[in-house]
């Protein structure tokens, strides 16, 4: 895998809105997270723009990400929110300059269509928090060892407000990969479409209930991307109802892999950042995720 250079204090970081549009709150809180990191926020030219669902037209928000990955001068893209749009711009973004220039690309929910390109790429990328979402200490200190450190980050750590829980038992070593259900499911069938073979899959969702869940993952079981998986791992199904934890078993049960749910990652403020196609170890039995690999050069 590609590895995109640490981020230190100085680092330059674009903040961009390639889906939902942001409000001038959300810019603010992005700027003031920067700061808390020693990093220097870059605001996008287009970031302010509203289309409707999307905060801007596709080329406005193409330009903002083109003009982040493209730039010598930014040294990681950080996403201000999800919603929907990050797909649409997959077919004219030349993310090819990422296998040349990597830099650390940071988002998650819409922004897995993103990540799983960039996968297909070897490049590695990061389902972390958003810059305009209020985050915990837990998710910067989580930022902080993973993007910041050139060493393997090791076991995750877990908040005293969440409890891991085994639905399969056993133990799994893979390249991490996933991220969004909705956006593993949308992106079936694209070049970019989820592979998980001899992957530990990490999956979250929001606001979806529980028949929907199982339409979403029925497909991606159709459609072959979950062949081969070696482990699951399954953070935060916020809004969702509470039917979805047995369907989530039932999953599990089927595939027959280790796997653990309620892990911190997702729409809560708790947000572990995972380093997509970086080795991991899932201990289902011990319910512990750990990075075995570094996710950042020195």
């Amino acid at each position: 895998m590609i590895l995109p250079p640490r981020l230190r204090p100085g680092s330059r970081v674009a903040l961009v809105a390639p889906a939902g549009p942001v409000s001038e709150d959300r810019i603010t809180i992005a700027v003031q997270q920067c700061d808390a990191l020693g990093l220097v926020p870059v605001v996008g030219a287009h970031a302010r723009e509203s289309a409707g669902y999307l905060a801007g037209s596709d080329a406005q928000r193409r330009a903002d990400l083109h003009a982040a990955i493209t730039d010598p001068a930014i040294d990681a893209i950080w996403n201000l929110r999800g919603g929907y749009g990050t797909m649409r711009l997959l077919a004219a973004l030349d993310l090819a300059t990422l296998e040349q220039r990597p830099k650390a690309y940071i988002g998650f929910s819409d922004h897995t269509a993103v990540h799983l390109a960039l996968y297909r790429r070897a490049v590695v990328s990061f389902h972390g928090p958003h810059a305009g979402a209020e985050t915990t200490e837990m998710t910067e200190q989580s930022m902080r060892h993973v993007l910041f450190n050139p060493e393997p980050a090791g076991v995750m750590d877990m908040p005293a407000s969440h409890e891991a829980f085994t639905l399969v038992s056993g133990v799994a070593e893979g390249p991490l990969v996933g991220g969004n259900l909705s956006l593993l499911a949308a992106m079936a069938g694209t070049p970019a479409a989820l592979n998980a073979r001899g992957a530990v899959l990490f999956v979250e969702e929001i606001g979806e209930p529980p028949y929907r869940i199982d339409r979403l993952w029925t497909q991606l079981v159709l459609s072959g991307a979950l062949e081969g998986v070696a482990g699951l791992a399954f953070g935060q199904f916020s809004d969702c109802g509470d039917d979805v934890a047995p369907l989530l078993a039932g999953f599990a049960e089927t595939l027959g892999v280790p796997t653990l749910a309620g892990l911190p990652f997702g729409h809560e403020p708790d947000n572990w950042t995972l380093p997509i196609g970086v080795r991991a170890r899932l201990d289902a039995d011990a319910g512990t995720l750990a990075l075995l690999e570094p996710a950042v050069t020195p």
